[in-house]
């Protein structure tokens, strides 16, 4: 049983897929939360889901929304600008679906809103709470394997269409570039989670462009760490070549290979691929739902306590900057 906690009053903007089919459903059965709101400009759209979960109230703007406690901002990253200075004005606590901004330096605007206006800033990177994630980060930090020599982190499917009339990633503006911030993002943040980074620099990039849209981006960055110093780590997203997904850290002897879904697994490899045995695992979520609930847990302790959680949206400037310098160098050398 869950101790209770005050209550909270929590609105929605954006009442698209990750809404629907990933945050309500959590946010409804919660003990602790009332869900007072949605907000899309198609409102139809926001009536209808919200009749669904039962949210008394819709709107088209976020300026004719009622006063709440948090509000998620799950909407396009190209789209947040139109709403976040409102939200943070009026004394919001506000957690954005991944990625958080296109920049670092409109990353650090939305820091210092919600700092001056008293309230919580959240990111929602939920392969944070993914079990391999989660059991990755404890063997990394114990160091049982020595020195990390490299981490290559691969993901990639062929992507036949996108089956999606207007899909917002076909607009560079709103979806943040292509690729590379969509999946990529949820990559990077993922290494840099399991290393515990301090920092990022961006070494090498490389983007297949079309109209604008990344679709396909591969990149080296060194990530300075507390435990192993500066660790190469290599990166390749696409959405045009089907790969051998996951994230494979190097040591002298042994590779850890990490899957990347809530359901897999860590295992322990010989340098010539060969398997030695694979971990238990300890802690996190194994399903999506499970992800989606602890974050949604960590960030209403955040707005009730003021005290940092794993989802603190300061805790993702490396991966908001790292993605930044990748376009800003691919769009110099174009």
């Amino acid at each position: 049983m869950e101790a209770m906690q005050s209550q909270l009053e929590v609105g929605i903007v954006g009442a698209g897929g990750v809404t629907a089919g990933s945050h309500l459903p959590i946010l409804a059965n919660m003990p602790d939360v009332t869900v007072a709101w949605l907000c899309d400009p198609a409102e139809d759209r926001a009536r209808d889901l919200a009749r669904h979960y039962d949210v008394p109230s819709t709107f088209c703007e976020i300026t004719r929304c009622t006063d709440v406690d948090v509000v998620l901002v799950a909407i396009p990253v190209g789209l947040r600008e139109r709403v976040m200075p409102t939200i943070f004005a009026r004394h919001w606590h506000a957690f954005c679906e991944k990625p958080y901004a296109i920049t670092l330096a409109e990353h650090d605007e939305y820091l210092a809103a919600a700092r001056n206006n008293a309230v919580e800033a959240g990111v929602a990177y939920v392969r944070r709470f993914a079990t391999p994630t989660v059991l990755a980060r404890q063997l990394v930090a114990s160091a049982p394997f020595g020195p990390i020599v490299r981490v290559s982190a691969r993901e990639g499917f062929a992507m036949r269409g996108t089956g999606k009339a207007g899909w917002y990633l076909e607009h560079p503006a709103i979806g943040g570039g292509g690729v590379l911030m969509e999946t990529g993002s949820h990559l990077i943040d993922q290494v840099l989670t399991i290393l515990q980074a301090r920092d990022v620099a961006l070494v090498s990039c490389r983007q297949h462009r079309y109209r604008g849209i990344d679709l396909a981006s591969s990149l080296s960055a060194d990530v300075s760490t507390v435990q192993f110093g500066s660790v190469a780590c290599d990166f390749e997203v696409s959405m045009l070549t089907d790969m051998c997904n996951g994230i494979f850290i190097e040591f002298p002897r042994h590779v850890l290979k990490v899957d990347l879904s809530f359901e897999g697994g860590v295992e322990l490899l010989t340098t010539d691929s060969a398997r030695v045995c694979s971990f238990e695992p300890q802690g996190g979520a194994d399903t999506p739902a499970k992800g989606y609930y602890l974050e949604w847990r960590a960030f209403l302790d955040q707005c009730r306590t003021g005290a940092a959680s794993p989802v603190s949206a300061s805790s993702a400037r490396h991966t908001t900057a790292l993605i930044e310098q990748c376009y800003r160098r691919a769009r110099s050398v174009a």
